[in-house]
């Protein structure tokens, strides 16, 4: 297997939207290993609202204590509930007191499993968390990913309808017309589709795929809400050349900055990109 410039065997969905968004952004981030993570109120939230989901699906519970535990030590840890740390936050952030964002998580995981037997009758679960690790073989790389939550569905017929599914926490109203047709945002999960359809052996006829949204500040009873996504021969095609393109493209060095995508960059005019 040739050698990338990741200095990785692999390429992830979330390497390859960060290139799609800028290449340059993705030099920064994945080439020049220049780290500018910094801890995020939304981050620490849905990271103990999937370890929920994916223990239900595993266990049929969810060890409520302990992940609302991990928001509140989180918090203190960080200070999101500091008004000096609050001050200081982009003027799109919106401060929720920790208890709030609590009272979220507990909504979400009462109403999934209510959800999931209504949205999908008779739904048997398969896996959560099944990591991808597959071969491209005309690039001479693996695609690396972790399905959140595969599960079958019984057809009159005696067969299975397989489900791959992607846990997404939203806003209260879910998400807007823009984000549900950007096709960045679908193309994970059609990949997704695509890759776990040719690991098992399984036709893409008999495999679904779409996202689950999960609403802070939705109202108990309604924080849920499915949305499928149409994974053809069209898109799937779509999903693999942008895939393709990626790995091309950071082969031969283009680093193209995109100033279209600056407004919520972490390196916009910091020293590494003025």
């Amino acid at each position: 297997m040739s050698d990338f410039p990741t200095g990785k065997k692999h390429v992830s969905y979330s390497e390859v939207r960060c290139w799609k968004e800028c290449p340059y952004r993705h030099k920064l981030q994945h080439i020049d290993k220049i780290d500018k993570f910094e801890p995020s109120p939304y981050l620490d939230f849905g990271t103990n609202v999937h370890e929920g989901c994916e223990s239900f699906l595993n266990t049929g519970d969810i060890p409520k204590d302990k992940l609302l535990q991990n928001i509140k030590d989180a918090w203190e840890k960080n200070g999101f509930d500091n008004p000096d740390w609050v001050k200081v936050q982009p003027g799109w952030y919106k401060y929720h007191p920790v208890g709030e964002w609590c009272q979220w998580a507990s909504n979400m995981w009462d109403d999934v499993p209510q959800f999931l037997d209504k949205t999908f009758p008779g739904w048997e679960p398969v896996r959560a968390e099944e990591e991808l690790y597959e071969f491209i073989e005309a690039k001479d790389l693996n695609f690396k990913g972790f399905i959140d939550a595969i599960i079958k569905v019984p057809r009159k017929n005696g067969t299975y309808k397989y489900w791959i599914l992607d846990w997404k926490t939203a806003k209260s109203y879910g998400w807007d017309r823009r984000k549900k047709q950007d096709f960045l945002t679908q193309a994970q999960i059609i990949l997704y589709k695509d890759f776990w359809s040719r690991k098992n052996g399984i036709p893409l006829k008999d495999v679904g795929c779409g996202f689950i949204l999960l609403k802070r500040g939705g109202k108990p009873g309604n924080t849920c809400e499915f949305f499928p996504i149409s994974a053809g021969p069209k898109t799937i095609a779509k999903s693999r050349k942008m895939v393709d393109s990626m790995i091309s493209a950071v082969r031969k060095g283009f680093y193209v900055k995109n100033r279209n995508s600056c407004t919520y960059c972490d390196y916009h005019q910091t020293e590494h990109c003025t």
